[in-house]
């Protein structure tokens, strides 16, 4: 975090999570305690019983209201953190507790203390990977991607509306966010489509980004542009994005995509590096369809060309 960003979030008035009948004053009594049973639950086979019992101990300590432990309690995974050292700095002297904390920032670093209490930062295993294959074992997800894929082949004079087309899939696929149940159970199941209405945007620029990068195709030339992604979910919200990445690049709009994911896991379906190989992967299982075995050579080959 940067000084002029700290600087600019001291200037805001946080949201805490004493606020009775709220969605912040959930967060603690019932949603996040939720989650972490859980992921508790679905890393049955890969928790130590130490592992499992300290995140059922987190669990309880939030609806108990507990105060919020600092990662200098747990200094062998904090030494080994980035961003340990900045969380210290940000809790010490505060002594915030779950139910009594500012919204976001406390959320933000339940995640970080998971990582914490699983010892991510010696293993590397993701406590959240369960959550991700899951919905990857789904056929909801596949369903969309193949709606993506079947898009029709659109003329010249309809090359803008089939981009624009793209944008929109991918901006409604963040509904499919693991840190939600409710958010993300409005696009599950055999009815889930993400076929909504251009009404229910408050803001629509998609226009303005592809006469965008027309200009700059014209300025120099589409093969040297390089799109970047600022990524957030895997699952739905993953496969729509490379489903978009795939057509930037095999529609000449651009020469190369890069794809901005978080550096550790964060919220749940947060999408890591190898959350991308993964399902890149995922698409070229044999019982996938033959268009989505396609769609999944065509990113392994933009993958080994770094076009991706």
């Amino acid at each position: 975090m940067s000084v002029e960003f700290l600087a600019l979030l001291h200037q805001q008035r946080p949201y805490f999570t004493n606020v009775p009948d709220t969605f912040v004053d959930a967060t603690y009594k019932s949603r996040m305690p939720e989650l972490v049973r859980d992921c508790v639950a679905m890393n049955h086979d890969t928790f130590s019983a130490e592992q499992s019992k300290r995140l059922l101990n987190l669990a309880d300590s939030m609806m108990n209201n507990a105060e919020i432990p600092l990662p200098s309690q747990y200094p062998e995974q904090a030494a080994k953190s980035q961003t340990s050292p900045e969380w210290e700095g940000l809790l010490t002297g505060k002594h915030y507790t779950w139910q009594n904390a500012p919204w976001f920032m406390s959320e933000h670093y339940m995640f970080h203390l998971i990582l914490l209490l699983t010892e991510y930062y010696t293993t590397g295993i993701d406590p959240f990977r369960p959550s991700k294959v899951a919905e990857l074992a789904e056929d909801t997800a596949w369903r969309l991607l193949q709606a993506a894929i079947d898009l029709p082949a659109q003329d010249d004079a309809r090359h803008r509306d089939l981009l624009k087309r793209f944008m929109k899939l991918c901006l409604w696929g963040n509904m499919a966010d693991g840190c939600n149940k409710d958010v993300k159970d409005t696009v599950s199941g055999d009815d889930a489509s993400l076929d909504f209405d251009d009404d229910l945007l408050l803001v629509d620029h998609s226009d303005k980004v592809v006469s965008y990068l027309e200009q700059k195709a014209q300025e120099t030339n589409a093969n040297d542009l390089n799109v970047e992604y600022i990524n957030d979910n895997s699952g739905t919200e993953m496969l729509l994005d490379l489903a978009m990445a795939d057509h930037l690049l095999t529609h000449g709009w651009c020469g190369k995509v890069t794809m901005n994911v978080k550096a550790e896991p964060m919220f749940v379906s947060d999408a890591i590096v190898s959350d991308v190989r993964e399902h890149i992967a995922e698409m070229q299982r044999p019982t996938r369809t033959t268009e989505i075995r396609a769609l999944g050579k065509r990113l392994d080959d933009y993958v080994r060309q770094q076009q991706l």
